[in-house]
């Protein structure tokens, strides 16, 4: 069984590239996502926005954060970002804007195929 993915941006042209990254993925939108965060629907993995994390209510991040791989793409640098929101081995940051070389690995990651991306995606 494979798992199941879900990719949550407001950008349209990121969600159109992964999803063909990640053609067996879902796409939700923000409102989407916390609607089944609220009724305990989690995926495996989750590909969000550094931004849109942050908006979530600390209930929901808390979820996010849980779950085994999350991969936060955004603009935002680095050092607005809480370190208890970006550290850990289930947590991977790509930061914006990123090569689709980078992104391929960052979706292995996400995968569980490449666990050694991790660092090199968890920029300082």
């Amino acid at each position: 069984m494979s798992a199941r993915v879900w990719i949550s941006d407001r950008e349209p042209r990121l969600l159109e590239l992964l999803g063909e990254l990640i053609p067996e993925a879902e796409c939700v939108s923000p409102s989407e996502l916390v609607d089944h965060l609220a009724a305990g629907h989690v995926p495996d993995a989750l590909v969000i926005d550094g931004t849109q994390l942050l908006e979530l209510a600390a209930r929901h991040r808390g979820a996010v954060l849980g779950l085994p791989r999350v991969l936060i793409c955004t603009g935002l640098s680095l050092s607005s970002l809480p370190t208890s929101l970006i550290s850990g081995p289930t947590v991977a940051v790509l930061a914006k804007p990123f090569c689709v070389e980078d992104l391929e690995v960052a979706v292995e990651w996400l995968r569980g195929t490449r666990a050694d991306a991790v660092p090199a995606l968890a920029l300082p």
